[in-house]
């Protein structure tokens, strides 16, 4: 149970939170820029509160100042504009719409033809999201919630996303998080263990996982590519380890690029899709 203080401070955050919201409000295409005492006018607060709300909102990349000539007069960072952060979040919306409304129809097909889930994840502060999903209609089946975590070394498609990583930022990630948490049964913790998974994943161009986030499932995850050529997001087949097996797997990889070679070509990628020639067999 919450303490009545600890409440009292609970909602003493989130009307300062509001408030700071209230003011990237008032940045729009008409009014880009404001000066410190006129948002504070326009917001009817106190030009300390706006202040301190600024300062936070500058420090997270929120807003910035600016610095430009206005009417031949140089304004000296006395004025504030939005912040590249926003850019990214709003980059990141962008593409989650973009890849979830391309991907669906291809992710019911798979589901129809395999009778699995089949679940769209990407990366976001280096973990994995599950952002869309098409549930098996097996009277039991794997559920798995959109909005959904996950770290990227555990888990089909999760590990996807990892291993199409520069090598330098895969070592980052993995070095971030020094004591890895043990999900299930055969969550791989090590990171020369996760190496060798990622070099596997790269050289057939799919990720086996058996009980690795949750007991007794397993899922198959192929990667998509953005016109960069970077890792955009993952697919993945997923349910029970009863049904999901390795020789399934196999099965599965073809269908799966396919789809994901589509996927990629939607979002700009130019190159030839890596994968589909041949499949390779489990532990070969």
């Amino acid at each position: 149970m919450i303490s009545l203080q600890n409440q009292n401070g609970l909602d003493r955050m989130s009307k300062t939170l509001s408030k700071a919201l209230q003011l990237l409000r008032f940045f729009t295409e008409e009014t880009p820029y404001w000066r410190l005492d006129k948002i504070s006018e326009a917001s009817d607060l106190p030009k300390a509160t706006v202040y301190r709300l600024m300062k936070t909102l500058e420090e997270e990349g929120f807003i910035q100042k600016v610095s430009f000539y206005q009417n031949g007069v140089f304004i000296d960072g006395e004025m504030y504009q939005l912040g590249t952060r926003l850019i990214e979040l709003g980059h990141m919306v962008s593409s989650q719409l973009e890849i979830r409304g391309l991907a669906l129809p291809h992710m019911r097909k798979l589901q129809q033809e395999f009778g699995e889930s089949v679940q769209l994840i990407i990366m976001d502060q280096d973990e994995a999201i599950y952002i869309e999903k098409v549930e098996s209609d097996k009277p039991v089946r794997l559920y798995t919630k959109i909005g959904r975590r996950a770290p990227l070394y555990a888990g089909a498609c999760p590990r996807t996303l990892l291993s199409f990583l520069p090598d330098h930022e895969i070592q980052r990630i993995l070095q971030q998080e020094k004591e890895k948490k043990k999900y299930a049964s055969q969550t791989m913790i090590d990171d020369e263990v996760i190496m060798e998974k990622v070099k596997e994943t790269r050289d057939r161009g799919y990720s086996y996982s058996q009980s690795e986030l949750e007991e007794g499932t397993a899922s198959v995850g192929t990667p998509i590519f953005d016109r960069f050529g970077e890792i955009a997001a993952g697919i993945s087949v997923a349910g029970f380890a009863s049904t999901v097996t390795p020789e399934q797997a196999e099965r599965y990889a073809t269908p799966m690029w396919e789809i994901c070679e589509t996927l990629s070509k939607q979002l700009g990628f130019s190159e030839p899709y890596p994968y589909g020639s041949k499949i390779t067999k489990m532990g070969e």
